[in-house]
């Protein structure tokens, strides 16, 4: 099992610093999470040095099952530039939709929850968009003037 177990540093390639990681034991299994979510932003890098070269970054607020609004990231490492030119003409500022896959939770105290190449839909029709909105309003704690 110790061959599970990921240590190691990491170097920054623009200071020159270096870190230790932290002993994890890499365990995955088949816990996905479903959610409905209001994109806030879409970041796209491309990187020819790495791979994979192509990384989507989208900000969102999700809603967990209950309505409460949680901070949610979808990463997304797309295989080509095409498949990253279609993520991004898809996903867009402001839009309600659904995501799904894998996730991971941030143990570092920013409490940050990402989806890893997830999947993604319009909002199904069961839904009102206009109260999925209400409740992202009243129920969104990072805004301090959401009642108003």
């Amino acid at each position: 099992m110790k061959d599970k177990i990921i240590t190691g540093t990491i170097t920054n390639k623009e200071t020159g610093e270096v870190h230790d990681i932290v002993p994890f034991y890499f365990f995955t299994h088949g816990g996905k999470l479903a959610t409905i979510v209001k994109i806030l932003s879409v970041k796209s890098t491309f990187n020819e040095k790495i791979y994979p070269a192509i990384q989507v970054d989208v900000d969102c607020l999700a809603l967990d099952s209950m309505g409460n609004v949680f901070k949610l990231n979808l990463y997304f490492l797309p295989e080509c530039l095409d498949d990253e030119k279609k993520i991004v003409a898809e996903i867009k500022e402001g839009e309600i939709m659904t995501a799904t896959g894998r996730y991971s939770v941030s143990t570092d105290g920013k409490g940050g929850v990402m989806l890893i190449d997830p999947r993604y839909s319009p909002l199904p029709p069961q839904y009102s968009l206009e109260e999925v909105e209400e409740v992202i309003r009243i129920n969104n704690q990072y805004n301090k003037n959401r009642l108003i």
